[in-house]
């Protein structure tokens, strides 16, 4: 009985803190924003009477200052516990998974990608299956959930879980949101295409359904996804104030 009670009077303790508060506020209002939307007659309402482009660009406004806000808040939030111990090989798995996470992004958005908000096909035309829609047909979406989870994972405490974890859920969950509206839209072709691909990256490739073809992956994917993995490695501790290389000190110690 002790430790549950430790764990909520530290949540408490956390939640009085006003920059905790604020955190669980904007966590709150950025998943409402992109999965209570959606999932609801609201976003059909409001396209009906403003229009698609209008819509679509005051939501994409509204976006971006939530997503800044919980950024702020997230950075001034102060860790009170943790949820678990973290070992080296959580570390050492974040690293190999950011590789991974960054190709699916870049990959997903340089490539035509049919989840992709604003895609529209012609009236019959099957769904391609491409590039890296045959490792998973949510690219973008399954990067940023694994980036969230492993940094869950690897920072287990109470800002850290509301953070990642709103970010986690949006996508997870916005997966079969896209697919839901995608599947109205495009009928027969989604369906066709969901059942050929997989959600979770690769496993349509290991039942089977895909194959890897690299000659569609290209050049550009995989090079960016190299510039992108080292400007981070040198440039993650101004954006999130924590070194790679000492991570990778600490891994090793």
């Amino acid at each position: 009985m002790c430790v549950p009670f430790c764990v909520v009077v530290h949540l408490m303790a956390a939640f009085a803190m006003s920059e905790f508060a604020w955190l669980c506020v904007w966590a709150l209002l950025f998943v409402l924003q992109h999965l209570g939307v959606t999932s609801s007659g609201l976003r059909t309402a409001l396209v009906g009477r403003v229009g698609e482009k209008a819509y679509l660009g005051v939501y994409s406004l509204l976006s971006i200052v939530i997503f800044v806000l919980l950024v702020r808040a997230y950075n001034d939030s102060l860790p009170s516990m943790v949820f678990w111990p973290t070992f080296e090989w959580m570390r050492v798995l974040a690293l190999c998974v950011m590789p991974v996470a960054l190709f699916l992004l870049i990959g997903g958005l340089v490539h035509r990608n049919p989840s992709t908000v604003g895609v529209v096909l012609d009236d019959g035309e099957e769904v391609p299956v491409t590039g890296v829609m045959r490792i998973t047909r949510h690219p973008v979406q399954s990067a940023i959930l694994l980036w969230s989870l492993t940094h869950v994972l690897v920072n287990p405490d109470p800002p850290s879980l509301v953070f990642f974890g709103a970010i986690a859920l949006v996508s997870g969950y916005g997966m079969r949101l896209i697919d839901q509206r995608k599947q109205a839209v495009f009928g027969a072709s989604w369906q066709a295409f969901s059942e050929a691909t997989s959600a979770i990256p690769f496993v349509a490739v290991a039942s089977g359904r895909q194959s890897l073809r690299l000659k569609e992956i290209g050049v550009l994917a995989p090079a960016l996804t190299l510039f992108a993995y080292f400007a981070l490695w040198w440039g993650h501790a101004y954006v999130s104030g924590v070194s790679l290389v000492q991570v990778i000190q600490a891994a090793n110690a």
